[in-house]
């Protein structure tokens, strides 16, 4: 699964729905302009 990440935001929180099994999942993603510092995905 591919997810884009805007790295002009510093921090960022969303859910999306898993494209095999539909069932959701949170991710969070401190970033850098142009990179992404830490990423975490919570199902």
């Amino acid at each position: 699964m591919e997810v884009s990440i805007d790295t002009s935001i510093a921090e960022q929180r969303f859910t999306t729905d898993c494209e095999v099994c539909c069932r959701p999942f949170e991710i969070f993603a401190e970033c850098e302009p142009g990179e992404v510092i830490s990423l975490d995905v919570q199902a």
